[in-house]
C-alpha cells in the first residue's frame, strides 16, 4: 500500500511538470517511478518521449528499445489498444515508420477514431510529403478536439511546408490561445518568420529566452528579454500578452494592464481572454489593493 500511494504521488506530480514543460523534472520524477517499478512498459515510454525532448537521443533510444521489446511480448498474449499505442509510439520514435504505419493502421482497425492513431497516420504522411493526406488526418483528430495542440502545430507544420505562410501562421497563433507560453509554437513561429522574411533572429527566439529565464525563476532576465522582442517587432500580440502574465508574476499590476493593452489592440482575443472586462475588473482591483498595501512595483 505505501509503494503504491508513493508511485500515485510520483506520478501526479510528473503529470503537473509535464504540463508546466519541465521536461527536466519531470524525467527525474518518473526516474524515481522506474525505481519502484521497473518494467512498467507507460513509464518507460514517458521516460523515451521526454528524453528526446530534451535531446538525449541515446537514452531515448535505449528506452524505446525496452519498450519495444515489452510490448512485442505482451501483444503474444492480447492485442490492446495500450500496447498498441506505446508500441507505435517506440517505433515512430525510433524513425522506424514502415513497422510504425503497420501498427497504427491495426490501432485504426479496433478504434477506428482513435486521436494517437490518427495523428500518427498524419505525422506518416507528412514524413511521406504526402501533405493532403496528412491533413485529412489532422483534420479528424481537430474535428473531436479543436484545441488538441499536438494536432494544431502539427497542421502548422504541414501548411508551412506547402508554403502556406498565412493558415500556418493561424495555426501557431491559436496554440497561444490555449498555452501562451508553448515553446513549440514559438519555435515554430520563429522557424516560419525567417523562412518569410530572410532573417536569422526574430523576436520570437528572445520570447523563448524570456520563458526560459521565468522558468528559472530569473524574473529580470525575462523581463529584459521581453522587452528586447519588442523593440525588435513590438507588432506580435502573443508576446505582449506573455510579457503581461509576467509582470502579474513580478507583482507590477500596473505594467501587467499596459501590456495587456497593447495585446488585445493588436488582438481582441490575446491570450484566448473573452471575458475581457471581467478580466480587466479582477486586475484593476488588484492594482488598487496593491497601492493601498504600497505593494505595487515600478518598472526600473
Amino acid at each position: 500500500m505505501f509503494f503504491k500511494d508513493k508511485m500515485e504521488k510520483l506520478l501526479e506530480k510528473a503529470g503537473k511538470e509535464v504540463k508546466n514543460q519541465q521536461y527536466a523534472k519531470a524525467r527525474n520524477t518518473y526516474l524515481e517511478c522506474l525505481a519502484i517499478k521497473p518494467n512498467d512498459i507507460r513509464i518507460l515510454n514517458n521516460l523515451a518521449q521526454l528524453s528526446d525532448m530534451l535531446g538525449d537521443t541515446d537514452k531515448a533510444r535505449g528506452y524505446n528499445e525496452i519498450v519495444l521489446k515489452e510490448c512485442d511480448e505482451q501483444l503474444k498474449y492480447e492485442k490492446t489498444e495500450q500496447l498498441l499505442i506505446l508500441k507505435s509510439n517506440a517505433l515512430v520514435s525510433l524513425k522506424r515508420n514502415d513497422d510504425a504505419i503497420r501498427v497504427i493502421d491495426d490501432l485504426l482497425e479496433i478504434s477506428p477514431d482513435h486521436p494517437l492513431g490518427l495523428f500518427h497516420k498524419a505525422q506518416y504522411f507528412e514524413l511521406k510529403e504526402e501533405y493532403g493526406k496528412s491533413l485529412e488526418y489532422i483534420n479528424r483528430v481537430l474535428k473531436e478536439d479543436c484545441t488538441n495542440i499536438p494536432a494544431l502545430l502539427s497542421k502548422g507544420r504541414v501548411f508551412c511546408r506547402m508554403n502556406d505562410f498565412k493558415r500556418a501562421e493561424n495555426c501557431y497563433n491559436f496554440v497561444f490561445k490555449i498555452e501562451t507560453k508553448n515553446k513549440a509554437a514559438i519555435n515554430l513561429k520563429s522557424a516560419l518568420i525567417k523562412r518569410q522574411m530572410n532573417v536569422t533572429t526574430t523576436p520570437h527566439d528572445l520570447m523563448l529566452e524570456a520563458i526560459e529565464s521565468w522558468d528559472d525563476n530569473d524574473f529580470k532576465t525575462a523581463e529584459s528579454n521581453f522587452k528586447k522582442a519588442l523593440e525588435m517587432d513590438s507588432g506580435y500580440d502573443e508576446i505582449w500578452f506573455a510579457q503581461g502574465e509576467l509582470f502579474i508574476r513580478m507583482g507590477k499590476i500596473a505594467d501587467a494592464i499596459n501590456s495587456f493593452d497593447k495585446a488585445f489592440e493588436l488582438n481582441p482575443l490575446s491570450g484566448g481572454i473573452s471575458k475581457k472586462k471581467e478580466f480587466y475588473k479582477l486586475l484593476n482591483r488588484m492594482l488598487k489593493i496593491n497601492k493601498f498595501l504600497g505593494y505595487e512595483k515600478k518598472s526600473d
